[in-house]
């Protein structure tokens, strides 16, 4: 009786640490990025989520958009992101250029998304942004 009871207890802790599905939010962007990139950045929705102390990390490209969104998530509903949209918006356009930047350049938009109390979704990026920044 005693081990049901601790593999209930236990599988019922656990059931609250499974990932929830998230649905993305709503956008008007749709680019035009190649069907063998799309192929490979499909990839980017198998990749597990990536955790650090406050936050997990996650990827998901909608192949119809071409639109990679870059989900960072808080722990606990009772944490709140504390960030200056404004400063940090910038920021976000030099990271997706950096690292996103010659997919971007054939089509690919990349946006961020930071869920929980505090938190927005950042206007997709594109390879014109780009451009502008380095002018």
């Amino acid at each position: 009786m005693k081990k049901i009871s601790c593999a209930l207890l236990a599988g019922l802790m656990l059931s609250g640490c499974a990932s929830v599905e998230l649905t993305q939010p709503p956008t008007d962007f749709v680019g035009s990025l190649p069907d063998e990139l799309k192929q490979e950045f499909m990839k980017l929705n198998d990749i597990p989520p990536e955790g650090s102390r406050g936050e997990v990390r996650t990827l998901h490209f909608d192949s119809d958009r071409s639109l990679l969104t870059i989900v960072r998530q808080l722990r606990s509903t009772r944490w709140n992101w504390n960030m200056d949209q404004s400063k940090l918006k910038p920021q976000l356009v030099e990271v997706a250029c950096e690292n996103f930047g010659d997919a971007m350049a054939v089509g690919l938009g990349v946006r961020f998304w930071y869920t929980g109390a505090g938190g927005f979704v950042s206007e997709p990026v594109t390879s014109e942004q780009c451009t502008a920044n380095k002018s």
